[in-house]
């Protein structure tokens, strides 16, 4: 893919937004073959997306936003984010042009996990070509406090820029509560709010087979990944007698790539006995669950007054996501209905981005490592199995500097 030929075939995971898009090449980045982004891991994009991060290609206004709901930040003046009515996915940004001139349209870009390859006939070409984008730089990674992903995602920087730029203008200030007891999540517009508590005995309740995270499913057999020791694989530490926290890692499939618009979907585990809504009648600063928190049961949480969107991205699993920002919620199923994953990025821990006061983080693979590229071909594909690559090596690198991980030496 180079600079004269940059358009580009974009999806959705259900189709709806499915169209093509022109790539913008700076003129610093005309002589290169593969686009520059910025990984920004601000508490906004984080809040607005459920990831660790997201990252935005710039590009051509786009022919289409049919089927598309417009998110606002803040004032006329903020971005704005459209995404997915049916299946949440983010797909593009618009920042509004501050110059004034007539025909300043502003700046448009596509969330990068829904490229799927060139447009029109170049999507048969076989010719290895290089990566479509490489990571240019970490942008606000200051908001996290920890680095969120940031120190397991090297960047490709050509231009010489800094790598990391800290600052973030304008970025609304995070609200910190310090709850032992209880850790905050919510998304940015604030209409999906709810706590995580503390594992229990209610903790140890479900079943569920070992997620691919752990016992990749391209290679294990199923008797393994049945788990038939009925391990209680998602509280932290394993084989605690007392956990007091839940497991997390990354995820690099297809269907959280195509309903979240960007390529690494970070999951928490976390039993459905400890979720708890709080009604949109609570005060925004309340720190706990009081009486009149909700557990969480999704046949009754519109009757509750939680308005959160369903998309089912295959038979059986329902993908939850805010139908007002578009922020990704959960994940959940028919055959585990006791044990959800929760989009870390909503998460508000004091203590960083990664909530290591309440997850161990999984640093042996990323999930799905090997369906990275599915659904995307030629320089989309090289793009993602690069950066796939680059975080499994970058987390099992950092696995032994500090951060509070599980990995194989752990009891399963």
């Amino acid at each position: 893919m180079s600079p004269e030929a940059t358009e580009v075939s974009i999806s959705c995971h259900c189709a709806a937004a499915r169209q093509p898009v022109v790539l913008r090449f700076p003129d610093s980045n005309a002589n290169s073959r593969s686009l520059g982004i910025d990984l920004c891991h601000c508490s906004t994009c984080r809040h607005n997306s459920g990831m660790l991060y997201t990252s935005y290609a710039p590009i051509q206004a786009p022919p289409s936003l049919t089927n598309l709901v417009e998110y606002t930040e803040g004032g006329p003046a903020e971005p704005r984010r459209f995404f997915c009515d049916t299946c949440g996915s983010h797909v593009f940004r618009h920042e509004r042009s501050s110059s004034g001139e007539k025909g300043d349209n502003g700046s448009w870009a596509v969330a990068t996990g829904v490229i799927t390859g060139p447009a029109g006939p170049r999507a048969d070409n076989e010719e290895e070509e290089p990566p479509l984008l490489r990571i240019a730089r970490h942008v606000n990674t200051a908001s996290t406090r920890d680095g969120g992903l940031s120190p397991f995602i090297p960047i490709d920087s050509a231009e010489g820029r800094s790598a990391y730029e800290h600052s973030s203008p304008g970025e609304e200030g995070t609200e910190n509560f310090k709850n032992d007891d209880a850790l905050q999540a919510h998304c940015h517009c604030k209409g999906i709010r709810f706590y995580i508590t503390r594992p229990d005995s209610s903790s140890t309740l479900p079943h569920s087979g070992f997620p691919d995270l752990t016992v990749p499913y391209a290679t294990a057999s199923q008797d393994a990944i049945s788990n038939p020791r009925d391990e209680k694989w998602w509280l932290c530490p394993h084989g605690d007698p007392n956990p007091t926290k839940y497991l997390a890692g990354t995820c690099a499939c297809r269907s959280c790539r195509l309903t979240s618009g960007f390529e690494i979907q970070s999951w928490a585990f976390v039993p459905r006995s400890n979720i708890f809504f709080l009604p949109s009648s609570s005060s925004p600063s309340s720190t706990s669950p009081g009486d009149d928190a909700i557990p969480l049961d999704f046949n009754t949480l519109e009757h509750n007054g939680v308005n959160l969107k369903s998309y089912a991205s295959s038979p059986g699993v329902l993908r939850d996501f805010c139908p007002r920002c578009g922020a990704t919620v959960f994940w959940h199923d028919r055959w585990r209905p006791d044990l959800i994953d929760v989009s870390a990025g909503l998460l508000n821990a004091p203590e960083g981005a990664r909530a290591e006061g309440w997850l161990e983080w999984w640093c042996e693979r990323v999930s799905f490592m090997e369906d990275a590229a599915n659904g995307r071909v030629g320089a989309a594909a090289g793009w993602e199995m690069k950066l796939v690559s680059d975080l499994a090596e970058g987390l099992r690198r950092e696995k032994n500097k500090g951060l509070k991980v599980v990995t194989q030496d752990s009891s399963f």
